[in-house]
């Protein structure tokens, strides 16, 4: 990996995203959304958010202004840039929080938070997408994993803009009137969610982590003709399929189009995924390595469940479940699994790197004691699996809302599990707060004498 500089801004993204996370799964865990309540009441819209923007959109933003720069070998524009879109994002999410609740109570002055939030957080991402655009701009042609991103913050572009009008139509319908409310509700909802969880999540995930899986495990980045279809599939299908969306009936057979070039690419590059894991020189899967793995059987579930769905003709009854499936299974999972080898490995260049072939230096895995840190993901991944499978309980009986001992008991197991993830997620962070504060077992021995080796 490029000599690289560690942003001050990266720990504080880190810091806010797992914060929200927490804070997110303590809501579910208190019965305050989905099953409980309708998907579209403002408390479920409340986790919602906080998992979508405060979570998985500030860890990816905090990532990327630190990788993006190793991706291109050239340095952001800005760190006061990076400063501005942290103190837009989540000060934007506040107000939309409020802004939810506030709609939820019939407070309507105070409900017009709700789009003023969004506006915020539009000019954050805005922001965002601009700096590490120009950045990946000035690097082509770009590696393979540097295009995933580019796609992704072509997507984070619409993401936030689309969801202002959403919430415009929320907070203040009398301004929106009923035929552009209905229009946004019908057609703009389904696509903001396929801009977010498909465009912008999803394809960064996917370039975030192709390259870290490679420089980790010390495996060929470049992918050849098979990462190149994989990805032209996968960003191509979703572009189609996002802007056939908006066309009605006479767009059905592109958008479904679309929806099937993006599954192909996805499944494509889960197989090269595969691949990459058996090219490894480095033998030995650590942590991130190992339960990265994870992460992407979820994708491949994941897509295997849309298609199903999509035959079938259920996508929209099955929605909770596909959602749970790749908000906690695909992208929390693959986030928590990454963040265990981002935060000691910038540590590692913080705190060592200026003594690196000056003195012996511990090795970056040593900042970590994995025996600890293991059961914790263990605890995330099965609560994770528990809570999908009551959700598809939940879907199949009628929700928690019907009559029955059924729909009770999954519900009991829903909460449950969402508790369990909740003590899976703080027992991770409580290991990085261990590595920050440097107080991890194994660093505690005398250092490794393999100086100047990360």
């Amino acid at each position: 990996m490029p000599a690289t500089r560690v942003s001050r801004w990266g720990m504080r993204y880190f810091a806010v995203a797992l914060a929200s996370f927490l804070l997110a799964q303590a809501w579910m865990a208190a019965g305050l959304t989905w099953p409980f309540r309708p998907l579209g009441a403002s408390t479920t819209l409340v986790a919602v958010h906080l998992l979508t923007l405060g979570w998985l959109s500030t860890l990816m933003l905090g990532a990327l202004h630190q990788f993006v720069p190793v991706i291109t070998a050239r340095p952001l524009g800005s760190e006061r840039a990076a400063g501005w879109t942290l103190g837009l994002v989540a000060g934007g999410l506040l107000l939309m929080l409020a802004g939810f609740l506030a709609c939820g109570a019939g407070a309507w002055p105070l409900a017009l938070a709700l789009p003023l939030g969004g506006l915020s957080v539009t000019a954050g991402a805005w922001l965002a997408a601009a700096q590490l655009g120009r950045t990946l701009a000035s690097a082509r042609p770009l590696p393979l994993p540097g295009r995933y991103v580019a796609a992704g913050l072509l997507f984070l572009a619409l993401v936030p803009a689309l969801g202002v009008a959403l919430a415009l139509a929320v907070a203040a319908p009398r301004w929106t009137g009923p035929a552009a409310a209905g229009f946004l509700f019908a057609r703009g909802l389904p696509l903001h969610l396929l801009a977010g969880l498909g465009g912008w999540f999803t394809l960064t995930a996917m370039g975030v982590a192709l390259k870290l899986l490679a420089m980790f495990m010390l495996a060929p980045e470049e992918r050849g003709r098979r990462g190149e279809l994989a990805f032209a599939l996968t960003a191509g299908g979703l572009a189609l399929a996002w802007l056939s969306g908006w066309g009605g009936g006479w767009a059905a057979a592109p958008e479904e189009l679309g929806q099937a070039a993006a599954a192909a690419g996805a499944a494509l590059y889960l197989a090269d995924l595969a691949r990459l894991y058996g090219q490894r020189r480095r033998k030995r899967l650590e942590l991130n390595a190992a339960f990265a793995a994870w992460a992407l059987a979820a994708l491949g579930l994941e897509v295997l469940a849309l298609v199903l769905a999509r035959l079938a003709g259920s996508t929209a009854a099955w929605a909770p479940v596909l959602v749970q499936l790749v908000l906690f299974g695909w992208l929390s999972g693959l986030g928590l699994s990454q963040m265990i080898k981002i935060v000691p490995f910038l540590t590692w260049i913080e705190r060592y790197g200026p003594l690196m072939g000056r003195t012996p230096v511990p090795r970056v895995q040593e900042l970590v004691d994995e025996g600890r840190a293991r059961p914790w993901f263990f605890v995330y991944f099965a609560a994770a699996a528990t809570g999908v499978a009551a959700a598809a309980g939940l879907v199949a009986t009628g929700g928690a809302a019907a009559p029955g001992v059924a729909g009770a008991l999954l519900g009991g197991v829903w909460r449950a599990a969402a508790l369990a993830q909740l003590l899976g997620a703080a027992g991770v962070g409580r290991e990085l707060l261990r590595v920050r504060r440097m107080r991890p077992a194994v660093a505690a021995t005398a250092p490794s004498t393999a100086a100047g080796r990360p």
